[in-house]
This record gives structure tokens, sequence and C-alpha cells, in this order.
């Protein structure tokens, strides 16, 4: 039940700070970083990289796990109205997996 455990932890997460929507997608990433961080999930910190338009999560999951919390964190973002130019991904890698992610999904 990791992944449900998860998913919970970050819906509390995003619907306990106030609306942080910009216009400055590369502000959003940050942001979605520090949500990220502040569930205390992380392996390490969560990364922002503006030249691949990406938010870097090393979380400790399986693939299947990382698929579907990608996904619905995603949908959660977007339903918040915490907008993305369609080029930004949500990448969560596991602390096994090198430099590979497990898991990559776009950020509308």
């Amino acid at each position: 039940m990791k992944t449900a455990t998860s998913i919970l932890f970050l819906v509390i997460a995003l619907f306990s700070v106030p609306a942080f929507a910009r216009t400055d997608t590369v502000g959003n990433a940050y942001a979605v970083c520090r949500l990220i961080d502040s569930t205390g999930l992380g392996s390490k910190p969560c990364e922002v990289s503006a030249w691949d338009s990406a938010v870097i999560a090393t979380l400790d999951m399986t693939s299947a796990e990382a698929r579907s919390l990608c996904i619905q964190l995603a949908n959660l973002l977007y339903n918040k109205n915490i907008k993305f130019d369609g080029r930004w991904t949500l990448q969560i890698k596991s602390p096994f997996s090198g430099n590979n992610s497990i898991a990559f999904c776009r950020l509308r």
C-alpha cells in the first residue's frame, strides 16, 4: 500500500498549501519540488532542470507505483490550477535506478 500512502501524503500536502499557480513555469516547478520535499517521501531532494523542462523526484518505490503516482500528481496539479507550458515533465527516479527514470509524465 505504499502507493496509496504516498498519494495520500501528496494530496494532503497539495491541498494544505495555498494555490501557487503562476505564469512562471520554472517558479511552479520549484514550488512542486518544495511540495514533494515537504512530504518526506524523497530519497534525496527534488530537482528542477529548466534546461530539460523537468521536475525530478527520487522516491523509493517500484516503477508501477511511480507511474501511478506520476499520473495522479500531474492531474492533481492541473486540477489545482498549477499549470505548465506543455514542455515540462515530472520524472520519478528510484534510489536504485541510477540516472534512469522509472516513471515519466507530462505536466500540463
